[in-house]
C-alpha cells in the first residue's frame, strides 16, 4: 500500500491578500492511492477527486495520477473541450526537470506550484517530535461528558468561527475535503494554536510501535520553534488512540533539565532550548475519534509568558479549547457517517435500474413500491449476443479486453431501454432484459419498447445483421417487482410473456432478421403507424416457439432505411410492392399451399433470408406439408 503526500507552504507577503486560499501557511494531507485507478489532482475541490486550494498556483484540473503497485505515474493534462482550452500554466517538475509526465518511485517526489508531493510507503511516519525528547509539565485527560460540563468564558471567537460552518460544509462531498474544511474552522477558532491536523494509526501498527500518519494538516506558523516543521508527538497520539479513548492535554517542559537521555544533544535540545530561551511551553491536545476509527484531531500551539517579570505563561484557555477540540470531533464523527451514508447510496443506485433510481429519494414510495410484486401488463423487450460464450473461452488469458467489447455491446443495449422510459431488469450473461409498465404506466410502452428496440438496431447494425445479436419484443401480463430469495432480491419479472420474448429472439437466428415481435405488439404498432413511417413490419407466419405449445403470428420489425451492411427489401424503397406479395406467400404456406408458397418465394425473395427459413422447413418433407399441418411451425436456423 502507497500513500501520496502533499505539502503546500505559502509564504507571506506584502499587501493585503483578499483570499482564504493565500493565508501564509503550511498545509499537507496524506492519502491511500487505490490501485489501478486514476485520480484527478487540481485546485478545484468539486472538480477533482484530490485538491489543493490553497496554492494558487496549480490549475483547477491539474494532472492525473495512477498508483500501478510499483509506480505512481503523473500526467500533466492537455486540453479537453470545452472545459479546459488551455494546458495548465505551470510545469510538473520533476528530478528538477519540467516534464508532461513522469514515473514515481517510492521516497520520490513531484513538484507542480508552491506544493511538493512525494510518494509514501504506509511505514513511512512523522520523524520524531522534539516534545517527545522530554518530560510532560501537566496531563489532564478528560471524556466527552466531562468536557460538557465546562463552560466557555468567551465564546465570541468561537460562536464566529461556527458560523462559518455551514459554508466550508456546502463544499464537502468527501472525507478529505471534510478533514481540510474542519482544520479550517480550528484553526479561525482557536488564535492561540499553531497547527491543527487530523491524525491516525496505520493500520496493522502492532503494539509499541509508535508510527502515525498526518492525514491533514493546517499550520498557521510553520516557525514556532518546531525546527521549521509541524511534528506531532507520537507518543501523546499513541497514548490517546490505543490506550486512554479520551482527549487529552499534554504541556511539556522546555527546562534543558528535563530532556531525556535520547533527546540530549539532540535537534530537539536545541530547539526546545530556544523555545525555553523564548518562554514558550509548547502544548497539545490530541482527541480521539469514538467511531470505531484510528483517527484523531491533534491542535498545538505554545505557552507565553505575560512579561518579562512573570514568568509564568497563560494556559488558562488551554482546558476552553480542548473542550471545543472534543466538539469539532463530534461534528467530524457526525458528518463522516453522513458521508459514508451518501457513498453508500450512491454505490446502491449504480446497482439499481437507472429509471429506478429517483424513488431511492422518497424511502416510503419506493417501500411501498417494493413491498409487494404486482400484476401488470407489461411490455417485454429481450436482446442477446451471441457467440461470445464461444470468444471468452477462446480469450480465456484476456478476459478483461474480451469483456470490454461486450460491455459496449451491453451499454448500447441497456442505454436505449433507459432513454425511452423503460426498466432494465437485469442482464442474463451476455443479454439484456428491459420491459414498460412498471411501476409506472404508459399507454404508448409498446412504441417506446419498439423505438428502444429500433435504436439498438442502428447502433448495433453490424452485429444484428450479422446475426450475432437478436431481439425480440412481447407483450402481456407478468408479475413485476422485486422478485428473488430473501436474501438476494432484484427487480424482475415473472411470467409466460417474458419466456416468449426469449424465444422470438431465438426466432431471429432462424429468421436471419434483427428483430422479432409478437403478434400483440405487431397489431398496436400498425395502428400506431399505418403510413409505415416511423417503422416497417412483415409477417412471418404462424410459429410454435420452442417449449410452448400455444402457437401465434410472429412479425418482423424494422427501421424504415437501410442501415450499414443491409440490403433488405424491408428498408428499401420497394416496401410497399413487395409486401403484398410476400404476406401472400406466406398465407400459402400457413394454409399448405407449399408448391404455391415456394414458387413465389423463389422467385422474388431469393436472397431474403426469412424466405430461405421457410423454404428449409419445407424441403425437410419434400415441399408437402406434414399429415397433421395446422399452419403453425418451429423456425430453426439453418445450422439445425
Amino acid at each position: 500500500m502507497a500513500d501520496l503526500e502533499a505539502l503546500t507552504r505559502i509564504e507571506p507577503k506584502s499587501g493585503t491578500e483578499s483570499s482564504v486560499m493565500a493565508i501564509p501557511g503550511q498545509y499537507s494531507w496524506r492519502y491511500a492511492l487505490p490501485p489501478n485507478k486514476v485520480l484527478k489532482l487540481g485546485s478545484e475541490q468539486k472538480e477533482c477527486d484530490w485538491a489543493v486550494p490553497e496554492d494558487r498556483m496549480i490549475s483547477r484540473f491539474h494532472a492525473t495520477v495512477e498508483w500501478t503497485g510499483a509506480v505512481l505515474v503523473v500526467t500533466r493534462r492537455g486540453v479537453i473541450l470545452p472545459d479546459y482550452p488551455n494546458k495548465p500554466g505551470n510545469q510538473i517538475w520533476f528530478h528538477n526537470k519540467p516534464v508532461e509526465k513522469c514515473l514515481v518511485k517510492a521516497g520520490e517526489w513531484f513538484v507542480i506550484g508552491q506544493t511538493r508531493f512525494t510518494l509514501r510507503g504506509e511505514a513511512d511516519s512523522e520523524p520524531d517530535a522534539p516534545v517527545d525528547a522530554t518530560i510532560v509539565q501537566r496531563q489532564e485527560e478528560r471524556s466527552r461528558a466531562e468536557l460538557e460540563n465546562v463552560a466557555f468564558t468567551n465564546p465570541g471567537v468561537l460562536l464566529k468561527a461556527m458560523e462559518q460552518l455551514p459554508a466550508y460544509l456546502k463544499v464537502v462531498a468527501s472525507e478529505p475535503a471534510l478533514f481540510k474544511q474542519m482544520l479550517k474552522v480550528a484553526v479561525a477558532a482557536l488564535p492561540k494554536a499553531d497547527a491543527a491536523a487530523i491524525v491516525r494509526i496505520p493500520p496493522d501498527c502492532p503494539i509499541g510501535d509508535l508510527r502515525i500518519t498526518v492525514v491533514e494538516q493546517n499550520v498557521r506558523n510553520p516557525h514556532s520553534g518546531t525546527a521549521g516543521e509541524f511534528l506531532p508527538s507520537r507518543k501523546l497520539v499513541r497514548r490517546v488512540v490505543c490506550q486512554q479513548r479520551k482527549s487529552c492535554l499534554h504541556v511539556w517542559s522546555t527546562d534543558p533539565s528535563d530532556f531525556t537521555a535520547a533527546g540530549s544533544g539532540s535537534d530537539h535540545n536545541l530547539t526546545l532550548g530556544v523555545m525555553h530561551h523564548q518562554g514558550a511551553t509548547p502544548w497539545a491536545i490530541c482527541t480521539p475519534f469514538q467511531d470505531g476509527s484510528q483517527h484523531a484531531l491533534y491542535v498545538s500551539g505554545r505557552l507565553l509568558s505575560r512579561s518579562t517579570i512573570d514568568a509564568k505563561p497563560d494556559a488558562a484557555h488551554l482546558t476552553e479549547y480542548q473542550k471545543f477540540v472534543e466538539i469539532l470531533v463530534g461534528l467530524l464523527e457526525s458528518t463522516r457517517r453522513t458521508l459514508r451514508l451518501a457513498r453508500q447510496v450512491s454505490v446502491t443506485k449504480e446497482a439499481w435500474p437507472s429509471n429506478l433510481r429517483k424513488y431511492l429519494d422518497d424511502p416510503e414510495k419506493l417501500e411501498a413500491l417494493l413491498k409487494t410484486p404486482q400484476e401488470q401488463d407489461v411490455t417485454v423487450l429481450f436482446c442477446d449476443l451471441r457467440g461470445y460464450s464461444a470468444r471468452a473461452e477462446e480469450q480465456g488469458a484476456n478476459l478483461t479486453e474480451a469483456w470490454a467489447e461486450v460491455q459496449k455491446a451491453l451499454d448500447t443495449m441497456s442505454g436505449a431501454v433507459t432513454e425511452k422510459g423503460g426498466i432494465v431488469a437485469g442482464f442474463r450473461g451476455d443479454a439484456v432484459l428491459g420491459f414498460w409498465g412498471w411501476p409506472e404506466k404508459h399507454t404508448d410502452q409498446i412504441e417506446r419498447a419498439a423505438k428502444a428496440g429500433l435504436r439498438i438496431y442502428e447502433r448495433l447494425s453490424g452485429r444484428m445483421v450479422q446475426r450475432r445479436c437478436g431481439l425480440g419484443i412481447t407483450h402481456g401480463r407478468a408479475l413485476a417487482g422485486r422478485l428473488g430469495a430473501h436474501d438476494l432480491a432484484v427487480v424482475d419479472l415473472y411470467g409466460p410473456v417474458v419466456n416468449l420474448a426469449f424465444r422470438l429472439e431465438e426466432m431471429t437466428k432462424a429468421y436471419g432478421v434483427g428483430i422479432v415481435v409478437s403478434d400483440e405488439v405487431a397489431k398496436k404498432l400498425q395502428t400506431a403507424d399505418p403510413m409505415n413511417r416511423r417503422w416497417r413490419l412483415r409477417g412471418l407466419g404462424t410459429v410454435v416457439p420452442r417449449g410452448m405449445k400455444r402457437p401465434l403470428s410472429a412479425f418482423e420489425l424494422s427501421p424504415t432505411s437501410e442501415v450499414t451492411g443491409s440490403d433488405s427489401w424491408v428498408t428499401s424503397d420497394n416496401y410497399e410492392t413487395n409486401l403484398p406479395v410476400w404476406d401472400e406467400a406466406v398465407a400459402k404456406f400457413v394454409a399448405g399451399d407449399w408448391p404455391e408458397a415456394n414458387a413465389l418465394l423463389d422467385d422474388l425473395f431469393a436472397d431474403d433470408p426469412a424466405a430461405k427459413c421457410f423454404v428449409r422447413y419445407m424441403a425437410r418433407t419434400r415441399g408437402e406439408p406434414p399429415a397433421d399441418w395446422k399452419g403453425a411451425f418451429t423456425p430453426r436456423p439453418p445450422e439445425e
